[in-house]
């Protein structure tokens, strides 16, 4: 989990072309967030829930959060759902991701500077950084 965003301020959120990464533009500047798996898996953002009274948004807290597991659909061996929650000033902002793999992998959100972004064996998981509006933000 990563502390990047308590105290700044978001004022808009972006999501790569490809879903593998989230930009926040901040009061001090930009935070990337990288959708990482391990080794022979796959991990993407599956959706963001942006702040019920929009942006600027103070962020107060940040969390890692249990996701239900809705099951692997028939084209998956086997998905992990993860969450994580920004507690700003103007309400929440949830973010949903997964990852795919056989079982025995696992996914994560790597921050600036956290030194265990992987990217894949194939580089799976690197994203295009080809940013693009979300909904509302």
């Amino acid at each position: 989990m990563s502390a990047w965003l308590v105290g700044k301020t978001i004022n808009k959120i972006m999501i790569s072309d490809d879903k593998k990464a989230l930009l926040f533009q901040t009061d001090s500047g930009e935070v990337i967030a990288k959708a990482d798996g391990d080794c022979c898996s796959n991990t993407w953002i599956e959706s963001v829930e942006l702040p019920a009274r929009g942006f600027p948004a103070k962020v107060l807290a940040v969390e890692d959060i249990e996701m239900p597991d809705l099951g692997s659909p028939d084209e998956y061996e086997c998905i992990a759902y993860y969450g994580y929650k920004i507690t700003t000033d103007r309400g929440h902002i949830v973010i949903d991701y997964r990852n795919e793999s056989n079982g025995y992998y696992g996914g994560n959100l790597s921050w600036p500077d956290d030194n265990y972004f992987y990217g894949g064996v194939y580089g799976q998981n690197l994203s295009t950084e080809r940013w693009v509006d979300i909904n509302g933000g």
